[in-house]
């Protein structure tokens, strides 16, 4: 099942909702993903310009957990 990402102009996550965030701009090095929430949409910033723009552009739901027994496996 693939997730498409979501424009955070379109739609935002749940408050409580952990997800993937998208950025084009190279705050994190080579990375442009990272986990984050809401919160996480709305306080980081850049600026282009003279203009702040939140660096996070889109988003994804997290997938759930994988389902793991046997050996090793915690509940």
């Amino acid at each position: 099942m693939a997730s498409e990402w979501i424009d955070t102009e379109v739609q935002l996550p749940k408050v409580s909702q952990r997800v993937l965030l998208y950025t084009p701009y190279p705050v994190f090095g080579e990375d442009y993903t990272c986990v984050g929430n809401l919160e996480s949409i709305a306080a980081c910033t850049t600026t282009i310009g003279k203009n702040p723009v939140r660096i996070f552009t889109h988003w994804m739901p997290l997938p759930d957990k994988p389902h793991t027994s046997g050996k090793g496996a915690t509940p």
